[in-house]
């Protein structure tokens, strides 16, 4: 169910994507797990 509604949410926010496979990342990287490095200061 909360997967679900995750997933009605970010295909309201990914309404202006040009592909469909953009949409696909968002819900990878939101719901998948996968946490990328993200660039910091030094």
């Amino acid at each position: 169910e909360s997967v679900n509604t995750k997933i009605r949410l970010l295909t309201r926010i990914a309404f202006g994507f040009k592909s469909p496979d953009a949409l696909i990342a968002l819900a990878m990287l939101s719901l998948g797990g996968h946490k990328p490095a993200l660039p910091g200061r030094v």
